[in-house]
């Protein structure tokens, strides 16, 4: 039984998990034992000075790919950043070349590790095979992307190791499904095995006693190059000779599966105790929608905000039921099924932050705030889709945090920013019947709306636009919502509005309030959203 020790000193593990694309935001976690094995012969070659692979390296590695390693998984939380990459075409005009700008969107994921990884292999080794691993691992840089900074090292036989988190899944063993999840990763084939299926995949040899042709030669080193000479030769190849010849992923690797602790348990600074509750984490968060090509025209439109929400939703509900109940900030009913009042569960609001015309983060957004059990459902938000599109949109949680915190970040301004006009984004849809006098009035709803919500004072006044757009003094032009395209109809499981009209309105306080602000039907959806209209300085 063999234990190492891994610890990083810049505090962050970066690897993007073998089949995924990078932009998607995920980390493999833990690192799978194939990256493992490349990283040991990556080190013999750049740091001990290998030309070729020592025999003792061959048994070496031989040894730990017979069997899968088991794993202590330390406290880690997931983040990203994401930036738009500068990228230069050229094009001409006539006989003059110009420089076009274009920018690409890029995410850069990571987990922030606070303490030791450790990969515990039930091998036994030689003297030889054990100094050499030893020498091995205390000589790695990095293990994943080359900003993964490691130092590791071997336990020695009087040191106690970490209890395991992490260990490879059996069908038949039982297993906890509200603390551990399965999560696959790829390892490698054990030598003896690849042998034998190479073997079959592969034609006789050529006869002995008989010299072979240069034809006969070259057809046989032909048939063989697709696969390589034993297991330690393919996991040196790098991705683009495997792919060149048709595989779908390394050839001699296999795709297992481990038992996990889940990270919402193992891994968040808030981690859920059964039985006792839990306190708020942040009120607001931020999620970034990205699409496999990055191509931001293939994002949704603004005008399928509410169908946007409703996915989301469902996914988000799906995600928190662990078993024990999903968080009614989340569900916006009670334990005994009946609506919660007063607006305070949470707002799903797609909005277009680059205004583009196009829908790139998702604001969710709940007065009563969200403990662990919800944030831990919108860290595992992934995926969601929209119509026309062949694959998934990819999530990733941009940020979160109190809104009183996030009124001034970037890009929120435009949600947020505390100010005494506001118009609207999208669509206000009258939650009742339209009545000529009285408070069912659109005036008469917008003010009953905003009383609903507790806002500490009502608007001095509320304008109405019913058949023509604002002008584009009020919003930038890309984003003017011809609110007839608006979807204004609830298709999972919400009752339609009374009227299907949509209205621009614009609102004047005396004094300036932040936002959201978001009004009337499917306001919880992304309808009846409102933006901040910044009065000029006169100073």
């Amino acid at each position: 039984m063999i234990t190492l020790s891994f610890r990083f000193p810049g505090g962050r593990y970066h690897a993007t998990p073998w089949g995924h694309q990078v932009n998607e935001g995920l980390v493999e976690w833990p690192p799978c034992p194939w990256r493992i094995l490349r990283s040991f012969l990556s080190c013999g070659y750049t740091r001990l000075g290998w030309e070729a692979i020592p025999e003792t390296a061959h048994r070496l590695v031989g040894k730990l790919a017979s069997t899968l390693p088991e794993y202590h998984l330390p406290v880690s939380t997931l983040a990203h950043s994401r930036h738009y990459m500068p990228m230069c075409e050229w094009q001409m005009k006539g006989s003059e070349k110009t420089e076009i700008e274009q920018r690409s969107l890029v995410f850069d994921a990571w987990l922030n590790v606070e303490g030791e990884l450790q990969v515990r292999w039930p091998v036994e080794l030689d003297v030889g095979e054990s100094s050499m691993l030893t020498e091995i691992v205390s000589k790695m840089g990095y293990l994943g992307r080359s900003e993964s900074w490691v130092e590791g090292r071997m336990l020695v036989d009087t040191e106690e190791p970490l209890p395991i988190n992490c260990r490879p899944h059996a069908p038949e063993a039982p297993r906890d499904a509200h603390r551990e999840e399965l999560v696959t990763v790829l390892a490698a084939t054990p030598v003896d095995i690849y042998a034998r299926w190479r073997s079959e995949k592969l034609p006789d040899e050529i006869p002995s006693g008989k010299k072979p042709t240069a034809a006969q030669i070259k057809a046989r080193q032909k048939l063989e190059a697709p696969y390589p000479h034993d297991m330690i030769e393919a996991l040196q190849w790098d991705t683009a000779r495997w792919k060149g010849f048709g595989w779908s992923q390394p050839p001699a690797s296999r795709w297992v599966q481990y038992r996990r602790d889940r990270m919402t348990d193992s891994t968040t600074t808030t981690q859920r105790k059964a039985g006792k509750s839990q306190g708020v984490v942040s009120d607001v968060a931020l999620l970034a929608i990205a699409t496999v090509t990055r191509n931001a025209s293939a994002l949704p439109i603004i005008a399928r905000t509410l169908p946007e929400a409703e996915l989301i939703h469902r996914s988000l509900v799906s995600l928190a039921d662990q078993g024990h109940g999903v968080p009614e900030v989340l569900t916006g009913r009670a334990s005994d099924g009946a609506p919660l009042e007063g607006h305070r569960h949470t707002h799903i609001l797609p909005v277009d932050l680059d205004e583009d015309g196009h829908l790139d983060h998702i604001l969710l957004w709940a007065p009563k705030g969200f403990a662990g059990d919800a944030m831990a459902a919108i860290r595992r938000l992934r995926r969601t889709w929209t119509k026309g599109q062949a694959s998934d949109l990819h999530l990733a949680l941009a940020g979160h945090g109190m809104r009183n915190d996030m009124l001034d970040a970037k890009g929120l301004e435009n949600i947020l920013a505390p100010t005494s006009r506001w118009c609207s984004a999208t669509p206000f849809v009258p939650p009742r019947f339209l009545k000529k006098r009285g408070k069912n009035t659109l005036e008469g709803q917008v003010r009953s709306e905003l009383a609903d919500r507790s806002f500490p004072h009502s608007p001095n006044e509320v304008e109405i636009r019913t058949k023509v757009v604002p002008e584009s003094g009020d919003l930038p032009s890309a984003q003017l919502p011809h609110f007839r395209h608006f979807v204004r109809r609830r298709a999972r499981g919400g009752v339609a509005p009374p009227q299907d009209i949509g209205v621009f309105v614009e609102l004047r306080f005396q004094k300036p309030l932040a936002g959201p602000i978001s009004l009337g039907y499917g306001a919880h959806f992304g309808l009846g959203l409102f933006r901040p209209i910044q009065e000029p300085d006169h100073t």
